[in-house]
């Protein structure tokens, strides 16, 4: 009997039931290592992709760092160069302006001298009442200007008189180099001031001093007419100050930066004249006594020169001890006035004045000696008695600002500066 196919018994329907199952398992088995396998190189196409991705961020990172690197650099070297081109142009204002600034520069100085000199005539009693503001600027204008005017007439007619008595300085000054020879090459014969040529360089130097005091008497005009407008100015400064509509932040900068170079000024040109003052003075004590020709200028001179650190006072005793080498005919004269100048000199300048000036001055040795051979060689004589004002004006400005602080404390003699400190 034929068996029918759709007839299973129940092992054989298991078997075949466990048989699909397993070939369904395979199957299912086959297609999912198949998807796992396509899953695979999608995550590993996909890891690519990722791989790559990091590489670019990486790279954009490195490329943002360098950014980062250079854009400092690049703002440093535009700050510097701007610094430079700054200064650059501030120079070429200063020499091709000299003419112009000099007057205002020195206007300023007489404007604070006149100041000082004003507080101390009003302190003087007229008629029981304290004498006004006006009136005491006023006197101490026209006293500053009477002694400027008797002092420039002083220096015309020194000068005048050694022109003059220059035939009788002359052969003294041949027996001076005719002693020297004799003491230091005996079998010489000593030159003449012909043979010198020093008569006609004596010449020429007077003529110049004579043309630079008649230009200076005309650029004293000119400063005396700035002080007068000065002196005008003065009283509407403060409205002005406060017509500017600053936030309180710069107007207590600004405040605070004009108060500390008006002491400092002030305390260094009232200090510096008293000390001049009272070394002109000994110094021509020592003079008359020793007999030295025209000793009232020489004592002006030393007061002049006194202004002028470090070199003035050796300049102002050397020409009176060099023409009381040629007009008498021993050193015992030199010798007296250069060990007592420079003993009057050391004793006012490193004793008394450090004592008056207490810390207005805190600026740097070196930078005193730099800025002297600077303002020299940019405005003259005039330079070299302004070098040391403007050099504390600069520290004061300076160490109000951040970006200049800097240059203040380079500046300053023990690095401390003052920042937002009221003057007493």
């Amino acid at each position: 009997m034929a068996k029918d196919p759709t007839d299973i018994s129940p092992s054989e329907g298991a078997a075949r039931e466990e048989s699909v199952v397993i070939r369904v398992n395979e199957d299912s088995g086959a297609e999912s290592t198949h998807r796992e396998l396509g899953k695979q190189s999608q995550e590993s196409a996909n890891g690519d992709i990722n791989i790559s991705t990091d590489n670019v961020s990486i790279d954009s990172q490195q490329t943002d760092i360098k950014s980062i690197i250079r854009k400092p650099v690049s703002l440093k070297i535009t700050r510097v160069a701007a610094w430079l081109i700054t200064i650059s142009l501030m120079f070429v204002l200063i020499v091709v302006g000299k003419s112009y600034l000099v007057p205002i520069f020195l206007a300023l100085v007489v404007w604070y001298l006149v100041i000082a000199l004003s507080e101390q005539f009003e302190r003087l009693p007229l008629l029981g009442r304290k004498i006004p503001e006006a009136l005491a600027q006023g006197m101490s204008l026209l006293f500053i200007g009477l002694a400027l005017y008797f002092i420039g007439d002083s220096i015309v007619a020194t000068v005048q008189g050694f022109v003059d008595d220059s035939g009788k300085y002359l052969p003294r000054v041949d027996a001076q180099i005719a002693r020297v020879y004799a003491m230091v090459r005996p079998s010489a014969t000593p030159p003449t001031i012909e043979e010198l040529r020093l008569n006609e360089f004596l010449w020429e130097y007077s003529s110049e001093v004579l043309a630079s005091l008649t230009n200076f008497a005309k650029t004293l005009l000119l400063v005396l007419l700035y002080v007068l407008f000065f002196l005008l100015e003065q009283g509407m400064f403060g409205r002005k100050m406060a017509a500017l509509g600053l936030d309180l932040t710069e107007a207590n900068r600004l405040s605070i930066t004009l108060r500390q170079v008006n002491s400092a000024m002030r305390t260094y040109l009232g200090v510096k004249t008293l000390t001049s003052l009272i070394t002109a003075v000994l110094s021509y004590i020592v003079f008359v006594a020793v007999g030295v020709d025209f000793a009232l200028f020489w004592a002006f001179l030393i007061f002049i020169f006194n202004y002028i650190p470090t070199v003035g006072s050796v300049v102002a005793t050397f020409l009176p001890g060099t023409l009381a080498l040629i007009q008498f005919d021993t050193l015992t004269p030199f010798l007296v006035i250069v060990i007592g100048v420079s003993a009057i000199q050391v004793a006012v300048g490193n004793i008394l004045e450090p004592r008056l000036m207490g810390n207005t001055l805190n600026i740097s040795p070196l930078v005193v000696v730099l800025s002297l051979i600077l303002w020299s060689m940019l405005w003259g004589i005039v330079g070299m008695l302004l070098s040391v004002p403007i050099t504390v004006a600069t520290i004061i400005v300076c160490a109000q600002f951040p970006t200049t602080r800097n240059v203040a404390i380079l500046l300053s003699r023990n690095g401390r500066v003052e920042i937002g400190k009221r003057p007493a």
